[in-house]
């Protein structure tokens, strides 16, 4: 593969990862699904430096996000049981069950747009390349 490949290759990723986003539920804002998600991600560990970093956001934007998922009461933070002097972020019921809606929509959908769109060899060809692109996404040295 050759840097303009690469490009490519990134820009086509970009292109379905902007379409999936426009599938969430439109309940909440896709900033707050995304808080979510890192929540889920995280489990037991999510404490706000955790999810801060995960989402590569400032931890002055995630407090303001908290406070709106906490006022709808998608969210709780609470004392780390281990360590009081830690928070850490719990998803309640009620934002799991969003989070797992806006997941579903979006799982629809791509299901729905392999089948329209691509073959049986395709769809398999997609599926090697997605494991294949979690290897690299998973890749924490710089090659």
């Amino acid at each position: 593969m050759d840097v303009e490949d690469a490009g490519a290759f990134r820009r086509s990723m970009m292109a379905l990862h902007r379409r999936l986003r426009e599938e969430h539920v439109g309940e909440v804002p896709l900033n707050e699904i995304l808080v979510l998600g890192a929540v889920d991600r995280h489990g037991a560990s999510a404490g706000p430096s955790a999810v801060a970093d995960d989402l590569r956001m400032a931890r002055s934007n995630l407090a303001a996000l908290l406070r709106r998922l906490e006022t709808r009461a998608l969210v709780e933070v609470v004392p780390d049981a281990a360590d009081g002097r830690r928070s850490v972020i719990v998803l309640t019921a009620a934002g799991r069950e969003l989070l797992e809606r806006d997941r579903a929509e979006r799982e629809s959908w791509l299901v729905r747009a392999v089948t329209t769109a691509l073959s049986p060899a395709e769809a398999e060809q997609l599926l090697a390349a997605g494991a294949l692109m979690q290897r690299l996404a998973d890749l924490r040295e710089r090659p």
